[in-house]
């Protein structure tokens, strides 16, 4: 790691802390009003009951520290970050290139035969390697549940199989007839996309995985948004199987059996950043232990005030990551659940009119299923794409109809008009939940196999899915998360300074409104956990300590600290008394030792 560091308190402090001798008979010290009242050695009554002054000299510093220079190895950011790495958020995804890619994948594993204007999808999963990798109870992708799942994927009208439903009948009726062209040309019509155009689209079934499955998780972020943390980059994704993973009811985003994997840093990566430092070393004095050194922050660019670093990611001057995978890509696995029981369509007008996504009718109403479920997200996905549809198919010179959205019903309401009922036409219902249906016999019932209810659960090991993110655009989109964690960052890079602060009572600094003052010792200035000790905090008039005396102040127009007791000093010699963390009452009284005010004596005596 290439590390520039800048003048901070980190072993500064002196030793002997720069005390000065006691007072001799000569040195004038102040009494309670201000004003000269004889010398150090002088008995109780003409010392106001203070003991001898003690002389110490304080200065300020007021150079400003070079900045912090950092350019990191893959390596030297784990190392620096360590364990704290996992809470560094470096941007959140939007899923929905991620989950349209990986449909894609799952849609063409068993070829894309599919896609012809033919009632044989031709599947073939040994064609590619995702499809070589399903197997069902023999040991074949014929009989596992992937395939099963791949075929309700890729029913368009051309292949759509009804065998077992309540369109049935339907069609045997319309193919034998030739009705309308046949039930593909129907349903083509009726649903209004091309004989060779999926049924539930991939649009619409990627947005329905989106709200239902992702976004369920409770890892995930609002809108479906996955978090990618530094831990992620820094361990080629493998620490998002766990956050992913299942988690309370959720069966999980990612299955857990497959390490989520992929490459984020290339072997050139490089962590680049400039931050000004906000640490200023001032001069402070304990009364018991003499003069000390600390730092403090001197923080005037917001939006919080207490940041010891300043960074800004916004800045390509200030802020690069060098070598970013171009192409960002994932390997994981998903599974996806059915539901434990077959779900019935909401038949006739009452109360199934009403029977909509987030107001199901009746607890066995699809919408009252788990929204992981693939049911659910079938019927989310077909309504995603048919909830606004209306159509009027006339047939058999009118004799014979097939209305959506028609007579006052809602878009998407679907009636059979037949004479005498002939071929048994399913009854009153959504198209969406027709379309469930299909797909719910479909899925037990292949070619090559019957599934069980319930046993349909399917996992998918995709490959190479391109996230929806160049190593650029990555680059660009964790600016304004580390700008949002900068305090964060700040505390942990140089949390610990503190340790090498003295303890004092006061320490003398200039304010931001460039006056110089005595601030009262803080809980700003301890470690994490020590105790403060001070039970009145600030500077009095009164060797009393009233409150009615006091002549500090938390707030002072122009200065920008409100959690310390500040006293402004002036040109003239001013004299306070304040009470030390033992309890001790103590006189202080300060006079200017150099021309320009940035050296002061303080001339400390202790109540007797």
């Amino acid at each position: 790691m290439t590390l520039v560091p800048f003048a901070w308190a980190g072993g500064c402090a002196a030793t002997d802390g720069g005390r000065g001798a006691s007072a001799d008979g000569g040195t004038e010290s102040a009494g309670t009003d201000g004003t000269p009242s004889g010398g150090g050695d002088a008995d109780e009554s003409e010392n106001g009951g203070f003991g001898p002054e003690e002389t110490f000299e304080l200065r300020l510093n007021e150079e400003t520290p070079p900045p912090l220079m950092l350019s990191m190895t893959r390596e030297e950011v784990a190392e620096l970050f360590g364990d704290t790495a996992d809470e560094v958020l470096l941007l959140e995804l939007d899923s929905t290139v991620l989950l349209v890619n990986t449909l894609n994948e799952v849609k063409s594993a068993c070829g894309s035969g599919w896609m012809l204007d033919n009632e044989d999808p031709q599947h073939n999963c040994a064609l590619t390697e995702l499809g070589q990798g399903f197997a069902g109870p023999d040991g074949t992708w014929q009989t596992s549940p992937e395939y099963a799942l791949v075929r309700v994927m890729t029913m368009t009208p051309a292949n759509a199989v009804v065998d077992g439903t309540s369109s049935e009948s339907l069609r045997s009726l319309a193919d034998a007839l030739d009705i309308g062209g046949g039930y593909s040309e129907i349903l083509s019509d009726a649903l209004g996309i091309a004989r060779t155009d999926a049924v539930v689209s991939t649009a619409a079934l990627a947005s329905a995985l989106q709200a239902n499955f992702v976004a369920s998780h409770p890892a995930v972020g609002e809108g479906a948004l996955l978090r990618f943390y530094l831990a992620d980059a820094l361990s080629d994704l493998s620490t998002m199987t766990d956050r992913y993973g299942p988690e309370g009811e959720h069966p999980g985003v990612v299955d857990p059996t497959f390490e989520v994997n992929g490459e984020v840093f290339g072997p050139d990566f490089r962590m680049n950043a400039v931050a000004d430092s906000n640490l200023r070393l001032v001069d402070g004095l304990d009364a018991d232990g003499g003069k000390g050194f600390l730092s403090v922050i001197a923080d005037t660019t917001g939006p919080g005030f207490d940041d010891e670093l300043e960074f800004d990611f916004n800045d390509p001057d200030r802020f690069s990551l060098q070598g970013v995978i171009d192409d960002l890509t994932i390997n994981m696995r998903f599974k996806l659940y059915e539901d434990g029981s077959f779900v019935l369509s909401c038949l006739g007008a009452n109360p199934c009119h009403d029977n909509l996504p987030g107001a199901p009718t009746s607890p066995v109403s699809v919408w009252a299923r788990d929204p992981w479920s693939i049911e659910y997200n079938i019927a989310a996905a077909a309504y995603a794409d048919y909830h606004d549809r209306t159509f009027l198919g006339s047939y058999l010179f009118g004799l014979a109809e097939v209305l959506i959205g028609q007579l006052g019903n809602p878009a998407g309401w679907i009636q059979y008009d037949v004479p005498l009922n002939i071929g048994s036409p399913p009854d009153d219902q959504y198209v969406w939940e027709t379309i469930l249906e299909i797909a719910q016999v479909a899925l037990h019932n292949t070619p090559f196999s019957a599934l069980p209810e319930g046993a349909v659960d399917a996992a998918f090991t995709v490959r190479d899915i391109p996230v929806g993110l160049t190593g650029a655009e990555a680059s660009d989109a964790v600016r304004p998360y580390l700008q949002d964690q900068a305090a964060a960052l700040s505390d942990f890079i140089l949390g610990d300074y503190k340790k090498n602060n003295d303890p004092v009572d006061f320490f003398f600094r200039r304010g931001a409104d460039g006056e110089r003052y005595l601030f009262f010792a803080g809980t700003q200035e301890l470690e994490e956990g020590e105790p403060y000790d001070f039970a009145r905090p600030g500077f009095f008039s009164s060797a009393s300590l009233a409150e009615e005396t006091k002549v500090s102040n938390l707030v002072i127009a122009g200065t920008l600290d409100t959690e310390h007791e500040k006293l402004q000093l002036g040109a003239d010699e001013t004299v306070v008394y304040y009470e030390d963390d033992a309890g001790i009452v103590w006189r202080a009284r300060i006079e200017s030792a150099a021309a320009d005010g940035s050296e002061i004596l303080v001339h400390m005596a202790r109540e007797e």
